[in-house]
């Protein structure tokens, strides 16, 4: 009998050799895609740090119409925030903690106000206080709102800050301009003035930022005691930086750097007075460090020092600022010193633009 056999069917599979050309092509691919998707997420994530600075700049000029004048820049490091005091130069916190009612974190600003400072009350409000994070604060290209290691130093008032394990702190700073003393503590031997507790701060003799050519002048718009109004912006609110992001040591993220000063730009935190963490500048005409020093620069590891002084961002190509305006501009690393200069100081006579 004659069988009818329809089509015959290979049994070849795939051989060794052609897996491998698969798996090549496949990972080749994958190889050329892959700085496609990381550049389009970083780009996403610099947007989001720009539209961040943009919320705080616009709480800063809420700030400014509320109360005739931007948040003040505080004290200095030995003082943080304190709930009873105000907003202004009377406020020994950062300009952060100034902020809070303009960003809608009325809640955290009201904590422990009306406490008797000596009460344990008051003292676990100023601890949740010091270990809220915002995320407002941090940029998406760096580190997630989380409290980190500090070292905070000597406090006169909630000493027991210095003792916490970590604490809130923050990837942005206000200007400074580029004042001759600057960030609570000058170069040598000059400092600011501060009084020993709250006592003695009414009729205390506070350091004068206020006469042109003196040591103490301040050239920025958020900084010690600071009361700058719109009539103190010479140059114009749209020529004038006002706040942006801090230069950091990547390996400065989550931990302290093992000393150096280069850990001076993030070893308090987010509420502190004038510091280094929470203020950069753009100059200092009697420095001894070079005008590059200054200068905006992308995260690297190893420059830590004197990178706590400058602007910078963990973004490729610049980063962002606000100006006084509310407006954010991007500054690019290799903007002009000088330019760069001019935009920090609120009232030098040069009114020029960052794409100058």
């Amino acid at each position: 009998m004659v069988r009818l056999l329809g089509p015959t069917r290979s049994a070849r599979g795939f051989t060794l050799v052609e897996l491998l050309v698969v798996i090549a092509i496949i990972a080749t691919l994958i190889g050329l895609l892959l700085p496609a998707v990381q550049s389009a997420r970083e780009s996403a994530r610099k947007t989001a740090c720009r539209n961040q600075v943009r919320q705080l700049a616009l709480g800063c000029v809420n700030h400014l119409d509320a109360r005739r004048s931007l948040p003040s820049g505080g004290w200095g490091s030995p003082f943080t925030a304190e709930p009873d005091r105000g907003s202004g130069p009377d406020q020994p916190g950062s300009w952060f903690y100034s902020l809070l009612p303009f960003i809608e974190q009325q809640t955290l600003a009201d904590l422990g106000k009306g406490l008797n400072p000596n009460s344990s009350g008051y003292r676990a409000a100023s601890q949740q206080l010091h270990t809220t994070a915002i995320s407002l604060f941090h940029c998406p290209s760096r580190r997630p709102a989380q409290p980190y290691p500090h070292a905070w130093g000597t406090m006169r008032v909630q000493t027991w800050v210095s003792s916490m394990p970590a604490v809130a702190k923050a990837d942005y700073a206000a200007n400074s301009g580029d004042s001759l003393t600057h960030a609570g503590v000058g170069f040598g031997s000059d400092s600011y003035d501060l009084p020993q507790n709250y006592a003695r701060a009414d009729n205390f003799a506070w350091t004068d930022t206020n006469s042109p050519g003196t040591r103490f002048y301040q050239t920025g718009v958020i900084h010690y005691r600071s009361k700058i109004g719109i009539k103190d912006i010479a140059d114009g609110t749209t020529k004038t930086y006002l706040i942006g992001e801090k230069f950091l040591s990547p390996a400065g993220y989550t931990q302290l750097l093992p000393g150096g000063a280069g850990r001076f730009g993030d070893n308090q935190g987010v509420w502190a007075g004038f510091e280094w963490d929470n203020h950069r500048v753009a100059w200092n005409p009697a420095s001894s460090l070079r005008r590059e020093d200054f200068q905006p620069r992308q995260d690297t590891v190893g420059v830590d020092n004197p990178g706590y002084l400058a602007f910078g961002s963990a973004h490729p190509g610049g980063l962002n600022m606000a100006m006084c305006d509310g407006s954010v501009q991007t500054v690019t690393y290799d903007i002009d010193p000088l330019v760069h200069r001019f935009l920090a100081n609120r009232l030098d006579g040069e009114a020029v633009s960052i794409t100058q």
